[in-house]
């Protein structure tokens, strides 16, 4: 039979209406689609964690998908434009359920910070010497200090292992509360002033670091970022992720596997939010949302009583934040940041030799509260529980994972380079 027949030629003509209908529908196959997402969803400007953020999805929403990359998910969101989510941040589709347009444009979106008349009387309650200009939400729109043109030059050093993510849908889509995440600049500010002011020369290699870690924990509602400081020998992770890291703390660390792991156990008092959920247990939260709707109910007046109920709550996260925390928390943050290491590429011993050298070197003087300073140990029975948790996960992970888990780096030349 001939091409030109007529019979090939309708089989032609079909075939060219199939490759029409295939380049016509398949973007709207892959882009088009409408997704539910967590509660809490953070939308950037851009696809990263290192991107200013727009808008918190307080509650469940529907959105398109208009592109992806990497992980992340352009997306347009009903009545407030376009923006970058984490894929983490999308249901998974067994649990998608339809939900009327009217109910997500007036109950999803909820921008991020308070009113300005509440964070400058959250200030002056705490006597705090830092400056607020511009809108509040202005401390959520800046993006961690990094260098933007490294990223992807950093990130391709590394080769990771899919390992099984320690988080549960719920974990990863717990909403936070905007008033709790607009304590973190006036927190911040604190600490940093309590210790020598901000060495931020250091802080675009330790952000690196951080937004890394952060990009594999699976979460999709931190707001990570580093600031260093001239001295202190702690680490304080504030509401969403902020992590003040004293110089002091940073030169007992050797390489990047074991400051990725210093800040992932930081971060993960974030992601898992034990720092909200200490306030829940402790009523915390009912007055400080009492004195924010009451301060933004103002006009610009303030009142004495509001102040002294928006006093209490920061001195009382102040407090939540700078004391001990119970053993199984610090449990469970070394659990997951040792997770992370690997699911980043990194050596899953960072955290635990870390944790070796301080018992090695300090010895006895962890004896009880200890005869040095160590404000993130309580005890030496804490540490050893801790290396002892750690020796069984890493063992349990070589088992696991054999060959593949040796290819961690440490990334010691970069690190000594950076903050040397």
């Amino acid at each position: 039979m001939s091409w030109y027949s007529p019979l090939n030629r309708s089989r032609q003509f079909l075939y060219l209406l199939l490759l029409l209908a295939v380049v016509w529908f398949a973007p709207s196959a892959v882009f088009g689609v409408q997704y539910q997402t967590r509660p809490g969803t953070l939308v950037r400007e851009g696809p990263g964690n290192y991107y200013p953020l727009t808008v918190m999805l307080k509650q469940q929403a529907q959105v398109v998908k208009l592109d992806s990359s990497d992980g992340w998910l352009k997306v347009e969101i009903s009545g407030d434009g376009s923006g970058w989510i984490s894929a983490n941040a999308v249901l998974p589709e067994q649990a998608q359920g339809a939900k009327p347009a009217e109910d997500i444009a007036l109950a999803s979106q909820v921008k991020i910070g308070v009113d300005r008349a509440a964070i400058g009387a959250m200030i002056k309650g705490l006597q705090v010497d830092m400056k607020v200009e511009g809108e509040v939400s202005t401390a959520y729109d800046e993006p961690p200090q990094v260098d933007k043109s490294s990223v992807t030059s950093f990130r391709g050093e590394f080769t990771g292992l899919d390992v099984e993510k320690p988080l549960s849908a719920v974990e990863m889509g717990r909403a936070l509360m905007p008033e709790y995440l607009s304590l973190s600049p006036v927190l911040t500010a604190q600490q940093l002033t309590a210790w020598g002011g901000r060495r931020d020369a250091y802080e675009p290699y330790c952000n690196q670091v951080l937004l890394w870690v952060a990009d594999r924990t699976g979460a999709s509602n931190v707001i990570p970022r580093t600031f260093v400081a001239r001295e202190g020998n702690n680490a304080y992770c504030f509401p969403g992720g902020w992590i003040v890291i004293g110089t002091d703390l940073l030169r007992e660390i050797e390489d990047e596997s074991e400051l990725a792991g210093v800040l992932g156990h930081e971060l993960a008092h974030a992601v898992f939010q034990h720092g909200e959920q200490a306030l829940e247990r402790e009523s915390w939260r009912i007055g400080a949302a009492d004195a924010f709707a009451e301060l933004d109910a103002e006009t610009g007046t303030e009142d004495d009583a509001e102040i002294a109920d928006l006093e209490q709550f920061g001195n009382s996260v102040i407090q939540m934040v700078q004391r001990k925390h119970n053993i199984e928390i610090e449990l469970i943050a070394d659990s997951a940041a040792t997770v992370w290491l690997a699911r980043c590429g990194y050596d899953p011993e960072g955290l635990l030799r870390f944790l070796l050298r301080i018992r090695s070197k300090f010895g006895e003087g962890l004896v009880g509260h200890g005869q040095i300073s160590l404000a993130w140990l309580t005890s030496r029975d804490e540490l050893d529980q801790r290396i002892d948790r750690l020796l069984k996960q890493v063992a349990s992970l070589r088992k696991k994972y054999g060959k593949k888990l040796e290819e961690g780096g440490k990334f010691k030349t970069r690190f000594k380079r950076n903050l040397g």
